[in-house]
């Protein structure tokens, strides 16, 4: 009976099968998210209170230039009835009045207009930032979440392989893998040395094998008793049998 050495080749990486240990990885998964979310939660209160303060400053501008608008009227407005008071006697000066006064109404609706205009950007800008904040804080604990089920599948896989292995030698079964670690799996060192330990086991067990075909030819030639060619005949089938498993 020969040695032969299984050639260890890369097994593919599949996507329906990145959850392997399920509970290992859910759970680490789990716990990543939960510091994640503490740490975006402080970070994202930090940024809520910065975009407040930018906000309330931005508020105030327009404010400020909304009662501007208004002491502009009226500004505009005084300077106009004292201009009347003074040529109340002048026929022509009616129509330079009311020309004036659709001049300064027409500056007021305009500015007015555009304090309206101005305060609903902020109010769009204001729901647009809590809107981006909020879609930045949940795309980022997804992106976490997938980034630890990705890289514990990297631990997972080989310890997997490697219970398995570690079963089969439990059950008597010497078969060390056909294919080797995915690329990009960890733990490498560990899932080689114990593929070499079942190669060696199996190597001995095939020594084994054959040092024993050789006594039980030995025995039946030299006329041993028969329950001794029974026992080394049993043995030597259980041994085979290990081998073919």
């Amino acid at each position: 009976m020969t040695t032969t050495t299984a050639s260890v080749a890369p097994a593919k990486r599949r996507w329906r099968n990145f959850l392997l240990d399920t509970s290992f990885q859910l759970k680490l998964t789990a716990y990543i998210v939960v510091v994640t979310l503490v740490l975006s939660a402080l970070l994202g209160v930090f940024l809520v209170r910065a975009a407040r303060a930018l906000m309330r400053e931005t508020a105030a501008a327009v404010e400020a230039r909304s009662r501007a608008a208004e002491v502009s009227r009226e500004l505009s407005g005084a300077t106009l009835s004292n201009e009347l008071l003074e040529r109340m006697d002048d026929p022509e000066f009616e129509a330079t009045f009311r020309e004036k006064a659709r001049t300064i109404d027409a500056a007021y609706e305009a500015e007015r207009s555009a304090i309206v205009a101005q305060r609903a950007e902020l109010e769009r800008q204001q729901r647009l930032t809590w809107w981006v904040l909020g879609g930045l804080l949940t795309g980022f604990t997804l992106v976490v979440a997938l980034g630890t089920i990705v890289v514990t599948h990297r631990v997972a896989g080989p310890l997997l392989r490697i219970r398995r292995m570690v079963g089969e030698v439990h059950d008597g079964r010497l078969r060390p893998p056909q294919y080797g670690l995915r690329d990009g799996d960890e733990l490498r060192d560990l899932f080689e040395e114990v593929r070499k330990m079942v190669q060696r086991l199996r190597d001995q067990h095939e020594e084994d094998a054959r040092t024993l075909a050789k006594a039980l030819s030995a025995a039946e030639s030299s006329g041993a008793s028969p329950e001794v060619v029974a026992d080394l005949r049993a043995l030597e089938a259980r041994y085979r049998t290990r081998l073919e498993q």
